[in-house]
């Protein structure tokens, strides 16, 4: 028996150091007020609506955390990574290094998310105007209570919004999908193109474009004006 448990015993202690390895290397950052976010560079951004604003940076290592950069520009603050050492290192360019960043703030009017950034939000945006512009590949995800939403979408981008907006209006192309069926807007316009997809729920009023093979799919019964052409498709639900 002693001869087996020695070895295991040996392999239990060399998974610590491994396992100490995954805590990650956290760090709050002091910022001055900011209302919008821009974010980049596969970095993933949790939002949480409350107060006071607080941005909390996170990676494997102390080192890869320091490349997270963020400034704030005439009230917007400015996310992405930058490490000189991986510009000709491919081998340290695809380690996961867990970029993560945590924000919270109450008054947020727009974020612009790119280069596979993933974007969450916990809790609900109460705000009069609000804007997202979406591309290549980055992710957004949450609730938001606003009185007009404005959404801009390309490059294989995926957005899934819930809550309310009394006025919304999308312009979508390139491969991106948004999901709205937990949205709730009075007056819509949507345009699509080039392979996109969009679904929304519409009390009153839509205009739906649809062109280049891309869909619009409405739940509710509103008045609508369609104008489709090039294998794109507008249906209700």
């Amino acid at each position: 028996m002693k001869k087996y448990f020695l070895p295991a015993l040996l392999w239990v202690l060399a998974l610590v150091p491994a396992l100490a390895q995954t805590e990650l290397s956290t760090q709050v950052r002091p910022l001055e007020a900011f209302h919008a976010i821009n974010i980049g560079t596969g970095i993933e951004l949790e939002l949480t609506a409350g107060h006071p604003q607080r941005v909390e940076v996170s990676a494997i290592s102390a080192e890869f955390r320091e490349h997270i950069l963020t400034t704030v520009t005439s009230g917007v603050l400015n996310i992405h990574y930058d490490n000189p050492d991986e510009r000709d290192n491919r081998k340290l360019s695809r380690i996961n290094k867990k970029l993560h960043v945590a924000v919270t703030a109450d008054q947020l009017t727009a974020i612009t998310a790119g280069s596979g950034a993933k974007v969450t939000g916990t809790g609900s945006f109460a705000t009069p105007d609000f804007q997202l512009d979406i591309s290549s590949g980055a992710s957004f995800k949450a609730a938001l209570n606003v009185a007009v939403l404005i959404v801009r979408q390309n490059s294989g981008s995926v957005v899934s919004v819930s809550g309310q907006a009394p006025r919304f209006d999308l312009n979508i192309n390139s491969g991106a999908t948004f999901d709205g069926k937990e949205l709730q807007t009075n007056r819509s316009q949507i345009e699509a193109g080039s392979g996109s997809s969009a679904t929304l729920a519409v009390r009153e009023v839509l205009l739906a474009e649809a062109s280049g093979g891309a869909s619009i799919r409405y739940l509710g019964s509103p008045k609508l004006t369609k104008n489709v052409s090039g294998g794109g498709s507008v249906s209700g639900k």
